[in-house]
């Protein structure tokens, strides 16, 4: 009776100490699998494609039209204000290629492909890299600006420029004001000093 009291006590002993091992090895697995990883892209790269795509084309193709039809019309306050229009959205494009201002309105061009690129590339957040100040140590961080800017399907191939962009550091957002050609070229065009 004593020997198979004892090795129902070795059966049980053994059997509590798998089940200790394979929850610790569970909960170590468990773990590992909840490291938070986030998708970073560099927004002058990701404006750059933008900027070689059909989106931007049908974009640019409208102010031209508008522009056209106003001067047809001799509407001059109208052709004013899409100068002042265009001017405004050259500076935000400069701020968004040259520096590191927000493209978000951009993004909500491919806003329904990102829960794809990020369910593929294993991260839980996409965000343009100058937007994260700090992330802790145990953070993950995936650069994704390539496969970002190839959601917008440049027509061109950017590899090239894209590696030059990203050996630059962005001009800080508050030294990038309008450039004064831009300025001089509204004043001739309205008479304005």
């Amino acid at each position: 009776m004593r020997i198979k009291n004892k090795s129902i006590l070795q059966v049980f002993i053994t059997c509590t100490l798998l089940f200790a091992a394979m929850f610790s090895q569970q909960a170590t697995a468990q773990k590992m699998s909840s490291v938070m990883k986030i998708g970073t892209y560099d927004s002058r790269i990701v404006i750059f494609a933008w900027s070689r795509s059909d989106e931007f084309k049908k974009h640019m193709v409208k102010l031209n039209r508008q522009t056209d039809s106003a001067q047809k019309a001799h509407d001059t306050a109208r052709v004013k204000e899409l100068s002042i229009g265009a001017m405004s959205y050259q500076h935000l494009l400069h701020q968004m290629i040259f520096s590191n201002g927000s493209i978000a309105i951009v993004m909500g061009v491919v806003k329904d492909k990102l829960p794809e690129l990020a369910k593929s590339a294993g991260v839980s957040v996409i965000v343009s890299k100058w937007e994260v100040t700090f992330s802790d140590p145990s953070v993950v961080i995936v650069d994704l600006t390539n496969q970002v800017a190839q959601l917008f399907q440049p027509k061109e191939n950017i590899d090239k420029m894209a590696a030059d962009i990203s050996k630059e550091q962005p001009v800080p957002l508050d030294e990038l004001g309008i450039e004064s050609e831009m300025l001089d070229l509204y004043c001739q065009r309205f008479g304005k000093k």
